[in-house]
């Protein structure tokens, strides 16, 4: 299977269905060891990560693990073990640039505004009209794709401003005459 088939989050759930289903068919004993198991090997598998990062930092530098970390997967193995190279703030930001630039004017109105304490992101969106949900689809996996460890992605609606008061010319009471 290549990288390209492998998708972070859905990999995600699919563990969290199965241990749902261990727990489910053998007991909350059997749950509970399934997910000790998946805890040791994450431990397992991040350790030996952190030593490849090691390893090719000390040959190469930080220029391949950068490289490393442009692949989807690598970089949701990477940050799923606080190994990625680039702080999640600056991906974040560079999540919302990038689907700011794919939405064009569509994008004027968004803004990251952080991280909550159960680790989704919060992103203003001003209004609520057409297009609403494809400029979600647009941020929410511009934003998983550059930081698959997030929870989720939330979005508070801003209030539209007030109306702009048209101020236009005020007609003279008595027309002028040409000729």
């Amino acid at each position: 299977m290549a990288s390209t088939d492998l998708d972070p989050q859905g990999l995600a759930g699919r563990i969290e269905e199965l241990l749902e289903g261990i727990t489910a068919d053998g007991g909350p004993a059997v749950g509970h060891a399934a997910e000790e198991l998946v805890r040791v090997l994450m431990r397992f598998y991040g350790a030996g990560l952190e030593q490849m990062v090691s390893i090719v930092r000390a040959g190469a530098g930080d220029t391949i693990v950068h490289r490393m970390a442009a692949d989807p997967l690598v970089a949701g193995l990477l940050a799923l073990h606080d190994l990625h190279p680039v702080p999640l703030d600056q991906r974040l930001t560079h999540a919302m640039g990038a689907a700011t630039r794919r939405l064009g004017s569509h994008g004027s109105g968004l803004a990251l505004a952080g991280l909550d304490d159960e680790g989704r992101v919060h992103v203003q969106i001003e209004g609520g009209g057409c297009g609403t949900d494809t400029v979600k689809d647009v941020v929410a996996a511009s934003i998983t794709e550059l930081a698959p460890e997030v929870a989720g992605v939330v979005f508070d609606a801003v209030p539209a401003g007030p109306a702009l008061l048209q101020i236009g010319v005020r007609p003279s009471a008595s027309p002028k005459r040409v000729g």
